[in-house]
């Protein structure tokens, strides 16, 4: 479904919601899309989505996005559910990664990842890891959020989009990603799937699981990212 102004939405769980997962759902897909069609009616629609999101779920008081808005009530939901603010990193980035270096958008789309990455940098744990809930440090601390997180980052360093010492961030995330991976290699405290509901002890409660795929994409993606910074960055002087 689209609301009034072309903005991608669900049917549930009340008609047009907006759900932030989406942008992830939508983006990457309109971004390949115009890369291997060159039609700019791909971009188009794809910066759309990330201008409207960026417009029903940003947060200023926070500097984060909410899980969620409800057209019936022209009303955000009520929690900043990490992995929803991870789609939106990643979905942001993967349009960055498509669109043509000389896209007219271009420099907006950096400001408006770039003032996501500041914003959630403010509430990364001092482990390296984020919370399930961003804003709520009696949230667990989740691994599918922080692997978004630590490859949006780093992704955008290495392609010369941000600052270079914003790496700090990434490689901070990447130091408590390497925490949560087992003797087996298997990687812990994942948020399983997740719906949306009025109450944040919702999302307190989300059950966690061993190996869930929700993280692994996301560990593997930051991983790559680490490792071509790594293998390319200058001696730092002292």
């Amino acid at each position: 479904l689209r609301m009034d102004d072309g903005t991608l939405c669900r049917p549930q769980p009340r008609y047009t919601t907006l759900w932030a997962d989406d942008l992830y759902m939508s983006v990457p897909f309109l971004a390949r899309m115009g890369k291997l069609t060159g039609d700019s009616r791909y971009f188009d629609d794809a910066i759309k989505q990330v201008e409207n999101f960026n417009k029903y779920l940003y947060d200023p008081m926070t500097g984060l996005f909410f899980h969620n808005y409800y057209t019936d009530v022209q009303m955000n939901g009520v929690g900043h559910w990490g992995r929803a603010n991870g789609w939106l990193a990643v979905a942001q980035t993967e349009l960055l990664n498509n669109l043509p270096e000389n896209h007219p958008k271009r420099a907006e789309l950096i400001r408006l990842l770039l003032r996501q990455i500041v914003g959630f940098s403010r509430y990364q744990d001092q482990s390296g890891l984020w919370h399930q809930l961003l804003d709520k440090p009696d949230a667990y601390l989740e691994t599918s959020v922080t692997g978004m997180f630590t490859y949006a980052v780093a992704r955008a360093v290495n392609q010369g989009w941000i600052n270079p010492k914003y790496i700090t961030i990434a490689r901070e995330g990447w130091k408590g990603l390497a925490t949560k991976v087992t003797a087996k290699g298997e990687l812990e405290d994942v948020c399983i799937g997740t719906n949306m509901e009025e109450d944040i002890k919702f999302y307190y409660t989300r059950p966690k699981e061993l190996n869930d795929s929700h993280g692994l994409g996301a560990f593997l993606l930051a991983g790559t990212e680490m490792l071509k910074y790594e293998r390319n960055a200058k001696p730092e002087k002292k």
